[in-house]
């Protein structure tokens, strides 16, 4: 029993990781272009636990929505290396999402504090 309820926090966790990753990832980009597996460790070191596999992709979709570019930067020592940075979209989009994620973790916090 005390396994299936963990599994289904598992999942409820799993599912809010992915719901908020794409404002994770705007934000730090806001504060510094990156290249794919930079990013990667910055989401890690912020306990985010995110696999390349899942990067990528996401990368990937913002550059078709226009919210972040790229650009290859040619190492002087090693390779070059794919920098994504946030557009002017994508720097509107995140100043709207924080608003959101505010707004929601108010309500939230709201609902927690009534539910004790």
């Amino acid at each position: 029993m005390q396994d299936i309820m963990q599994s289904e926090i598992d999942a409820w966790r799993l599912q809010v990781k992915k719901g908020t990753l794409e404002l994770a990832v705007l934000a730090l980009l806001n504060s510094r272009p990156s290249y794919g597996l930079e990013l990667l460790d910055r989401l890690n070191a912020s306990g985010l636990d995110v696999r390349d596999g899942t990067i990528y992709p996401l990368l990937s979709r913002l550059r078709t929505e226009k919210k972040v570019s790229t650009k290859w930067v040619d190492e002087t020592s090693g390779h070059a290396h794919k920098y994504y940075a946030l557009t002017e979209k994508g720097m509107q989009i995140l100043e709207g999402m924080i608003v959101a994620w505010r707004e929601h973790k108010s309500a939230i916090e709201h609902a927690i504090g009534k539910s004790k």
